[in-house]
């Protein structure tokens, strides 16, 4: 589940910025850190997943806008 939350939270960051949600004590949290460096179409998401106040993971990735935009946005 919390996977899935990560998944999520990845999707949802590139097309809002920042999300976070919490399950069972963890937490995740994604954020948007802008473009790929020269790259318009990639965009760079900080993931962070945390277990009460310990972090479990801490990643960037670098993922396709194109895919977060909204069809008619």
């Amino acid at each position: 589940m919390v996977r899935s939350i990560a998944l999520l939270a990845l999707m949802e960051a590139q097309r809002h910025g920042r999300w976070g949600a919490s399950f069972h004590g963890f937490r995740v949290q994604a954020q948007r850190q802008g473009p790929a460096r020269g790259c318009a179409a990639l965009t760079e998401v900080s993931l962070s997943v945390s277990f009460g106040k310990t972090v479990v993971a801490r990643c960037r990735v670098i993922t396709n806008y194109a895919q977060a935009m909204e069809p008619n946005a």
